[in-house]
């Protein structure tokens, strides 16, 4: 069968899925809907295994028929050596890949303007990662972090610090006033945060002299699935377990902002029941938000999604592409592998509107390129720098389902 039409077959089985979850709505479930339901449901989970070995094929089918297309780009260039000159006189991918010793007067002048947008003026800053780099490595990061992903992003043009106010947004209310009778002053109390930017290593990343020296491998895309896989898991695990403390200082994460929770029964088991009083525990308004939602990391969803209600109904429904997006209880979710297992005093579900959860970055990035000290290894170092902090601006927004202590 072909992707196309395992696509479309998963479309089908999950838009039958909702359909039987709808068609029983408030009833309880009959050991043959419970049973048809297992069925379908495990038919999807082997047609996503289907999907994921298909499109793994395609991508081994795709990088053949790149390295041809190198083959042919390379026997283009030997006919006509000037497409071949203006290829490799690109300033930063001769800089990644033979440093400042090797550049022409015109390629370091390129490098210098991608220097000038950073904050450092010596060459031994480091130099600003290009925009096309830049965005393959923030768009390779929303892999590692759910949370990012529904959060309201800043980006800034630099790291100065920004004073953010904080409050509890349900103790906002307006008065009814008669008529000739003076408003009264709003009493509300809000806090103040500091959004910095905390600097991030993707630490050091050796590539070697041969890899560099082949013209055939894109290093550029190399260095940036590398950089984004560290930045990405590192930033996530900040945004979620950041404990504020420390030297150098963490950002506060959203355990330690997320101060008010519902308990579990139990240290190691939860139920649908404390799931939905968690939801029900926020605010009305912010459940209508577009960026409402649950979060946790993949073994949470996987108990979810072997749960059911009082009527005998799955939690868990599947996406349908274009449609309606998997959701646990209604509420769509996220996953984010550094949000915390069950356990007692763990914060291992997370429910509000994430919008109201800021996280800053500063919209460049910095790369370092050191040469002598792994020389004697053959190889060369690159070293990246990512800046970014977070803030939680409503308290009420974000609550959480905490293990029994």
């Amino acid at each position: 069968m072909k992707l196309h039409e395992l696509k479309q077959k998963r479309q089908t089985i999950a838009t039958d899925m909702r359909a039987l979850n709808e068609k029983i709505g408030n009833n309880a479930w009959t050991e043959e809907q419970r049973t048809e339901w297992n069925k379908a449901k495990a038919s999807l989970q082997n047609i996503d295994e289907q999907i994921s070995r298909e499109e793994e094929l395609r991508q081994l089918d795709q990088v053949v028929v790149d390295e041809q297309a190198d083959e042919q780009r390379q026997a283009l260039d030997k006919a006509n050596p000037e497409q071949q000159s203006e290829r490799r006189t690109a300033a930063f991918d001769k800089f990644l890949r033979c440093g400042l010793g090797d550049m022409s007067p015109e390629e370091r002048q390129a490098l210098r303007e991608l220097r000038a947008q950073g904050t450092t003026p010596d060459d031994k800053g480091g130099y600003t990662v290009p925009k096309i780099m830049l965005n393959k490595i923030i768009d390779s990061m929303k892999a590692y972090g759910g949370i990012a992903s529904v959060a309201q992003i800043l980006n800034t043009a630099n790291g100065q610090t920004i004073t953010w106010s904080t409050s509890d947004g349900t103790t906002e209310e307006g008065e009814l006033l008669g008529e000739n009778t003076q408003a009264n002053e709003g009493d509300v109390t809000f806090g103040t945060a500091n959004l910095e930017a905390k600097k991030l290593s993707s630490k050091i990343i050796l590539i070697s002299n041969e890899l560099l020296q082949n013209s055939g491998v894109d290093i550029e895309a190399y260095l940036a699935s590398r950089i984004a896989q560290r930045l990405g898991r590192g930033e996530s695990r900040y945004l979620v377990q950041g404990t504020g403390k420390g030297n150098p200082q963490q950002p506060n994460g959203l355990e330690v902002s997320v101060t008010t929770t519902t308990a579990t029964a139990d240290a190691k088991k939860f139920s649908w029941q404390e799931v939905l009083a968690l939801k029900h525990s926020i605010d009305p308004a912010y459940r209508k938000g577009s960026t409402f939602r649950l979060a946790f990391n993949d073994n949470t969803l996987k108990m979810l999604s072997e749960m059911e209600d009082g009527q005998k109904r799955p939690l868990w429904l599947p996406d349908i592409v274009g449609v309606a997006p998997a959701s646990v209880l209604n509420v769509p979710y996220v996953i984010d592998p550094a949000i915390a297992d069950i356990g007692a005093g763990k914060k291992f579900i997370y429910c509000g509107d994430f919008n109201r959860f800021i996280v800053r970055r500063v919209s460049y990035m910095t790369l370092k390129r050191l040469v002598e000290r792994y020389a004697d290894y053959d190889q060369t170092a690159f070293l990246a720098f990512h800046r970014f902090d977070c803030v939680l601006e409503d308290s009420a927004a974000i609550k959480a389902l905490v293990g029994k202590v």
